[in-house]
């Protein structure tokens, strides 16, 4: 699957990194603004995870593809004000990015990387985002702590 010739996983990883770059910043400005969301702000953060995710989908990584996209998922509700970007959700984002980046630059065993944690943390912010009825039928398939 991973080559280390290639072209495109190198221009991948690269371009993953670039992304990645600011991030941090980015997600302390968003909770620094709570609720008063940067939708700019917020959205080239989006962004960010939505390209990771793509080229990991073109790639076949799919450890960086699934926690991209569940980070996705959360920003895109901070996006459109169903949730608020509180120290929790950020440092539970902050933590997800750590690790995406830890699997851009392990990309080779990406794969075999425990992602877990972070996709129960996350999905847990967006079902605190469901109405009640919608939150008793995920807690009988995923355990939210």
């Amino acid at each position: 699957m991973i080559f280390e010739d290639d072209e495109t996983l190198q221009m991948y990883i690269e371009e993953s990194l670039d992304h990645l770059s600011n991030i941090e910043n980015d997600l302390l400005l968003i909770e620094e603004a709570g609720a008063d969301i940067d939708e700019e702000l917020v959205n080239n953060v989006f962004r960010a995870a939505h390209s990771i995710k793509g080229g990991a989908g073109f790639m076949g990584l799919s450890n960086i593809k699934e926690l991209s996209h569940k980070i996705e998922n959360v920003l895109g509700l901070v996006r459109s004000r169903e949730i608020v970007p509180t120290p929790e959700t950020i440092n539970t984002l902050l933590r997800a990015f750590d690790t995406l980046k830890d699997m851009i630059h392990d990309v080779e065993h990406s794969n075999d990387m425990d992602t877990s944690e972070h996709i129960v943390a996350l999905i847990g912010l967006t079902a605190a985002s469901l109405p009640d009825d919608e939150k008793e039928s995920l807690s009988g398939t995923l355990s939210i702590s």
